[in-house]
Parts: structure tokens; C-alpha cells; sequence
């Protein structure tokens, strides 16, 4: 890390908005001459401070920490339909801020990777878009319906799993799937059996749900969820648990879902590897902030690994910044 260019960068932001050093130190509860030794490379923000100075200064952490702004790279024709937005979400539990200020937006056909380490927000973000917590601050659109304006519209564009699945395990998967289908109104079969026959259950439709590998569980769950013809898939650790063959199953699935149906995905997972094979979009959060977030050929093109990009930002948040007010 720069300080010298990082402080440069800072001081040119800061006058973009229009702020003294004063408004930025009465904001972050500090002096101004600290702000300014920050400007002039003496020394580099503390951990604590990188976050809501990011937000203050209206970039992100890893823009903040490389001293520049990432150019972005623009989105294919094909691909300007916005299926989910997220603009300036912030998520409170008390006085405890979860999630600062986030905005995010997938397009469709896109598989966009949700990756952090262990608290750092990524299922609180996804309970939050899938209404099931409500939002402190900022808005969240699916498919252009507001989650709390249109929630019943915009939830009939969604389909999640989220933490394990939601199974009737005491009847057979046949009788799961006619109930997934008359709560949804779906009387196409044919669809319904293409969809069976993608996650591999066409034979095993009798069979209860109990008697199930957890591999198994997890495909009847994919084909509950695309059997409401969603237009964004959400996965919270979907390969949590499972044996290799397992994760290339749903590996599988999850990329021909994309294929044939055009549906977008948000993934969350701890498994690099699994992402990196899955996903073309990647974002980073930690501590409740977008830490940054990127095309996957970006990695490929810098020749190393989803894990060794990961270890490099996080780390960076934590272990390259001087620790000094």
C-alpha cells in the first residue's frame, strides 16, 4: 500500500465533495489534524475508520487502499436488465450497525459470487433482500418491484435456499414437487419433468424425502426452486456439507439453470474453489462493507487465484493499514 498516493487520493475526493478536513474529522469523531496526516502520507487510516471513510468519500475500501478509483467495465447490451438492485442498504440490529450503506446490482444471466469472512454480513444481506429482515436504510428492487412498496411481486421473481432445505421430508419428492406446484400455479409438466430430469430426481420421485442422501435433498430443493420460473436465484452455502460429487452436481445444475433458463444467481459460499468455478462476478464483504467487487477474468488475467485475491483484499483491510489515528 502507497500512503503517499492513498493520502493524495483521499485529499482529491475530499474536495470533490466538498468537505474540509474538519468536516471529514467531525464525522469520523476524530481531529483534523489527524485527517491530515492521513492526506499527506504521515500516516494510514486504522481498520475502524476505512469503512465510513470509504462510504464518506464515496468509493471503496480497495479503491481507498490502491489510491484510485477502479474503472468499470461495461456491461454487454444482452445483459442491461437489472434483476436485482440494492442502492445504499444499511441494516441495524439496535444500535449495532450489520451493514453499511451497500449498493449492489446483478444483471440478467450473471452468477455473482457473495464471499466474506465468518460475520461479515453475507447472510444478514441476503435475509434483507429476501424481506425476511427489513432494511434500516435504502432501497431494494427485484425485477424494478420495491420490496417494500410491491413485496409480493417482487418475491414472486425470487427463489432462494437459504441455509438448508425447506422439505416436506415425510412425503416422497413427487408429492413435494404437486405442492410446489399448485402454490405457485404451475401446470406446465412438461416444464416440471425438464427441470426433474436437470437435477438427476426423475427416478427417484417415489422415494421419501428421509430416505434422501443430503446431496439428493439438496437437487429436490434446486428443483422446487426453479420450478417457480424465478428470474434471480438466491443460494446461501448451497454445498455446505456436501462430498465432491455433490458440489459438481450442483455445480452442474446451477450453470445450466443459467443456460436454459437465463436466470440470475447470487451465491454465497465459503468454498473459493466452488465459486470460482460457477460464478463470472465477484463481490467482497467484510465487516458489513462492499470491499470490492469484480469481473472473475479480471482475477484469471492477473494469474492467480479467487483465494490468493481474497487473502490479498481482506488482509489488506487489516494488516497493510499503519493502525494509527
Amino acid at each position: 500500500m502507497d500512503q503517499i498516493k492513498m493520502g493524495n487520493f483521499m485529499s482529491e475526493l475530499r474536495k470533490e465533495k466538498g468537505f474540509t478536513q474538519k468536516d471529514i474529522g467531525d464525522k469520523l469523531g476524530i481531529t483534523d489534524n489527524s485527517v491530515s496526516k492521513w492526506e499527506r502520507g504521515i500516516n494510514a487510516p486504522d481498520i475502524y475508520y476505512l469503512g465510513p471513510l470509504s462510504e464518506i468519500l464515496g468509493v471503496t475500501i480497495k479503491e481507498l487502499l490502491n489510491g484510485e478509483r477502479k474503472r468499470k467495465k461495461k456491461v454487454k447490451k444482452e445483459n442491461q436488465k437489472p434483476v436485482l438492485e440494492i442502492q445504499n442498504v444499511s441494516k441495524k440490529f439496535g444500535s449495532k450497525e450489520i451493514i453499511h450503506n451497500l449498493s449492489l446490482t446483478i444483471y440478467k444471466g450473471e452468477i455473482v459470487g457473495l464471499i466474506g469472512p465468518n460475520g461479515a454480513g453475507k447472510t444478514t444481506l441476503i435475509k434483507t433482500i429476501l424481506g425476511l429482515y427489513k432494511a434500516s436504510n435504502g432501497t431494494i428492487s427485484i425485477c424494478n418491484f420495491d420490496i417494500k412498496k410491491e413485496f409480493e411481486k417482487a418475491m414472486e421473481k425470487v427463489a432462494s435456499i437459504v441455509e438448508s432445505p425447506n422439505l416436506y421430508e415425510h412425503l416422497t419428492a413427487y408429492q413435494n414437487v404437486r405442492i410446489t406446484c399448485l402454490l405457485n400455479g404451475i401446470t406446465d409438466m412438461k416444464y416440471v419433468k425438464n427441470i426433474l430430469k436437470m437435477v438427476k430426481l426423475n427416478n427417484r420421485l417415489q422415494d421419501k424425502v428421509k430416505h434422501y442422501s443430503l446431496g439428493m435433498k439438496q437437487r429436490l430443493a434446486f428443483a422446487l426452486a426453479l420450478i417457480k420460473k424465478p428470474e434471480l436465484l438466491i443460494l446461501d452455502e448451497p454445498t455446505n456439507g456436501l462430498d465432491p460429487l455433490g458440489m459438481k452436481e450442483l455445480r452442474e445444475i446451477i450453470l445450466k439453470a443459467c443456460e436454459t433458463m437465463g436466470v440470475s444467481v447470487l451465491i454465497s459460499s465459503h468454498i473459493l474453489s466452488e465459486i470460482e468455478m460457477v460464478c463470472n462476478k465477484i463481490m467482497i464483504l467484510d465487516n458489513g462493507y462492499l470491499i470490492d467487487i469484480f469481473e472473475l477474468d479480471e482475477i484469471e488475467s492477473r494469474e492467480h487465484s479467487l483465494e490468493e485475491e481474497f487473502l490479498k483484499i481482506t488482509s489488506g483491510t487489516k494488516n497493510q493499514i499503519g493502525g494509527d489515528v
